[in-house]
């Protein structure tokens, strides 16, 4: 059987015709997120149960999604924001998976983390805990597994990812789980 998809290039963004809010996940989870780093042993307990912020948003040349999910209500570009954190206490997270498609915009699609930097469908993850007065950002080096976007379109994004570190690299890392979420586009 073959399946046609059609694309539509709207604003910057391709968006799958076939994919519809019924293939998107209902809401967010996080069912996995671990790291042999010091530093993420040292904000734990971390609490993946009860996911209370997630949002996206999308670079103004529509070339870098960064999808955030947090255990607190934070607005999607302070999650977003590497130079400054919103955390504030012990126990706070933010998951961030960063989508890059190189030359043409972020678009569905499963992404990779070894396709590296600058190449089509590169994906990346991070969390920024809440460890000393004001946070730190774990980079988790994942380099196996897949991130998809199911769906996207100018208001919303929704995906699924599994990804970690290679069995033989001395800081294990991984993470997994699924998002819906409210797309925002940056000014930058």
């Amino acid at each position: 059987m073959i399946k046609h998809v059609s694309l539509l290039l709207v604003t910057g963004m391709l968006i799958s015709l076939s994919a519809t809010a019924a293939d998107c996940p209902k809401g967010n989870a996080i069912t996995k997120m671990t790291s042999a780093m010091q530093v993420f042993k040292d904000a734990q307990p971390l609490d993946f149960s009860s996911l209370k912020a997630g949002g996206a948003l999308l670079s103004k040349d529509g070339r870098q999604l960064q999808v955030c999910l947090a255990n607190e209500v934070f607005p999607v570009a302070d999650m977003a924001n590497s130079f400054v954190l919103p955390l504030n206490k012990k126990g706070q997270f933010i998951l961030q998976l960063n989508f890059y498609n190189g030359v043409p915009a972020v678009t569905t699609g499963k992404y990779d983390p070894a396709s590296g930097y600058g190449k089509p469908f590169w994906v990346t993850a991070e969390v920024k805990v809440m460890v000393g007065e004001k946070g730190t950002i774990v980079m988790l080096g994942v380099n196996e597994g897949t991130a998809e976007i199911i769906a996207i379109n100018d208001a919303t994004v929704c995906g699924r990812f599994r990804l970690k570190t290679k069995a033989e690299y001395p800081l294990a890392a991984e993470v997994a789980g699924e998002f819906s979420v409210k797309l925002e586009k940056s000014r930058w």
